[in-house]
């Protein structure tokens, strides 16, 4: 029995500190409510609920304007490599030697063809050079030749550079867009 009166008494003890406690607690919070700070503290806080969510809203949009400027960004470094790489063909196209054949009229047709030279090609894959040509011909030359229409254009471009001395015509088209359509020819149709 002593025990349960001591469990009984203990148990008593703890509610009624607990008591004691919270009504400390209630006096306390109530002496700080009645601070003027306090209160001006609590009238500012509706106000700086709203600047929160003024500044999140902000930060969303501020994050959105981000996000496109680096597409943006990332659009505009593509765009400047790509006229960079333009920019690079057309100094190389500058430097390269121009050949043209037949003379400018206004009453030609201009047409553009790309030409190699297979001799030159195997002396460079067997490490021989052939004084005559132009290295250059290892790859494909364009030219410019005037002339009245396709046929012409072929015979007078195998003319300056016939098939025995190892030119080849890759293709020839139409460049100015005055004429309609574009006449083309490819290696298997000039070799033949």
């Amino acid at each position: 029995m002593g025990l349960l009166h001591a469990i009984l008494l203990a148990g008593t003890l703890a509610v009624v500190v607990g008591l004691i406690i919270m009504v400390i607690g209630k006096l306390g919070e109530a002496g700080v409510e009645r601070h003027p700070e306090m209160r001006r503290a609590a009238s500012r806080l509706p106000l700086g609920a709203q600047m929160e969510n003024r500044l999140e809203g902000r930060e969303a949009d501020v994050r959105a304007e981000l996000a496109a400027l680096q597409n943006a960004l990332g659009e505009a470094r593509r765009r400047r490599y790509a006229l960079d790489k333009e920019l690079e063909d057309a100094r190389r196209s500058a430097q390269a030697p121009v050949r043209v054949v037949g003379r400018e009229d206004a009453g030609l047709n201009r047409f553009v063809a790309w030409m190699v030279n297979r001799l030159v090609q195997q002396a460079q894959t067997d490490a021989r050079t052939v004084i005559a040509l132009d290295p250059e011909w290892a790859g494909p030359q364009v030219i410019e030749v005037w002339s009245e229409n396709l046929s012409d254009a072929r015979r007078d471009l195998l003319r300056y550079f016939p098939a025995p001395l190892g030119y080849v015509l890759l293709s020839i088209q139409l460049a100015n867009s005055g004429k309609a359509g574009n006449d083309t020819v490819n290696e298997k149709e000039s070799t033949a």
